[in-house]
């Protein structure tokens, strides 16, 4: 086992109080992906599924999500 230590894991999305979120959607795509700013939190949901769990990211996750889309990782899923 490991001596480092680790890095806490963001809340669980039943954790957050979304109430107040502010959904931010591409232009034209209210039903695509949509995120809020929460707190130090990054939170995703399915626009077309408001219901649907959403994904929480801590900022190095999300810096590591974003670089990774602008870098094509996400070119080939199916």
């Amino acid at each position: 086992m490991s001596d480092e230590p680790t890095r806490p894991r963001p809340p669980k999305p039943r954790d957050l109080d979304l109430t107040g979120a502010q959904w931010l959607a591409a232009p034209g795509e209210a039903d695509g992906p949509q995120i809020a700013f929460v707190g130090e939190y990054i939170v995703m949901r399915h626009g077309g599924d408001q219901d649907a769990p959403p994904l929480v990211f801590d900022q190095g996750e999300w810096e590591a999500f974003r670089r990774g889309a602008a870098n094509g990782e996400f070119h080939n899923l199916p």
